[in-house]
């Protein structure tokens, strides 16, 4: 994956070559079921050492079972972004992403219920998985070395069997392996995208390099868009030119956005937000990013011109003095546009697809 291709909005730590893979567990590996019952629940638990962005999950489902529900248990994961649960191929997929490496060591990620209507013992088993790191470069990776967890599902003969909520066993997980190299879905392909008012410019921004997926299935577009991330895309656009050390003290010597910044403050397109710092981690405002590209078209030698008409917003009054001009502009030059109700929404987050779709009608023209 180049870094052209992957002028990605996650960026940050990558998973140093020979470092151990993610450990990946279950709560028991053996579950009996009474003739009558039909439902059982796992507790999925996740190890990592290395800091990490999120983790993608897919489990091979036995005939005449289906993954009925998914409670994401730690409070930082249940606060994260959680990724559609998708069947493919007999094969469910769901997981968690958050915009920085902000997770590290051990979780329990979520108890999954399940339900059986076979009469049958079977397996069921981690089919691939993939843990999400934020690179140096603005690029993301995965590790999907994890080994594979199975659990066996097992019928109770006699017809006075047990509830059926699944016992914690003691017998050994089989050794059998899962092929090296699968993959969830084929690369590009966004099940979050479809029917999302955002994909077209979403799969654009892709095309043209702007974005990369949080994973091989998903987008993430209505994650929040982090004020690094914007810099680092339009760093990107020019080459990652070097620049002089900026004056933030909250932008760590050596981070993933340090030298997108320091060129963005060098250039007058950043500013920070007072007190000397710049806020890397912080949600874009939707008047921030309009100001940030206001000031990427003047550094690029386009004399923005275009003044557009804010009378009809509903929250005009809720734009910035500071971010009044910059506004103006992309409602004019059709960069930027109202939501529901007429709104601006200039205090409002912006969004992976917002950015993308933004972004797209900047550079696309």
């Amino acid at each position: 994956m180049s870094r052209q291709a992957c002028a990605a909005l996650l960026s940050g730590v990558l998973l140093t070559a020979g470092a151990q893979a993610a450990v990946i567990t279950t709560s028991t590996d053996q579950i009996t079921l009474g003739e009558n019952s039909n439902t059982f629940t796992l507790e999925l638990r996740l190890e990592e050492d290395k800091p990490f962005a999120g983790a993608e999950f897919g489990i091979d489902l036995p005939e005449k079972t289906t993954l009925t529900q998914v409670d994401y248990l730690d409070q930082a994961i249940r606060e994260a972004s959680h990724t559609p649960e998708v069947v493919r191929d007999g094969r469910v997929y769901f997981g968690f992403y958050g915009a920085s490496n902000a997770f590290q060591g051990e979780y329990s990620v979520a108890r999954l219920t399940f339900t059986y209507t076979g009469s049958e013992d079977a397996l069921l088993s981690l089919g691939t998985s993939n843990v999400v790191t934020l690179n140096e470069d603005g690029t993301t990776t995965g590790d999907t070395s994890s080994a594979p967890f199975q659990v066996k599902i097992e019928r109770e003969e006699s017809s006075g069997g047990s509830s059926g909520s699944g016992g914690s066993g003691g017998s050994e997980r089989p050794e059998e392996d899962i092929d090296e190299g699968e993959t969830p879905l084929n690369p590009g392909v966004f099940t979050d995208l479809e029917g999302h008012w955002g994909k077209d410019a979403a799969l654009r921004a892709v095309e043209m390099g702007l974005f990369s997926g949080t994973s091989a299935t998903t987008f993430s577009p209505d994650m929040a868009l982090s004020r690094a991330m914007l810099v680092t895309v339009l760093h990107r656009q020019e080459g990652t030119p070097a620049a002089a050390q900026a004056a933030f003290q909250d932008v760590s010597a050596g981070s993933w956005y340090e030298s997108a910044v320091n060129w963005a403050a060098a250039e007058n397109i950043v500013s920070g937000v007072g007190e000397g710092r710049f806020a890397p981690d912080q949600a874009i405002t939707r008047e921030q990013l309009a100001v940030m590209l206001y000031r990427y078209e003047q550094y690029r030698g386009n004399a923005p011109a275009s003044t557009g008409d804010l009378s009809a917003f509903v929250d005009r009054d809720q734009i910035s003095p500071w971010a009044e001009e910059a506004m103006k502009w992309a409602v004019g030059a059709g960069i930027l546009s109202g939501k529901d109700g007429a709104r601006l929404d200039p205090q409002g987050s912006a969004t992976r697809a917002e950015a993308a779709s933004i972004l797209v009608r900047l550079l696309d023209r």
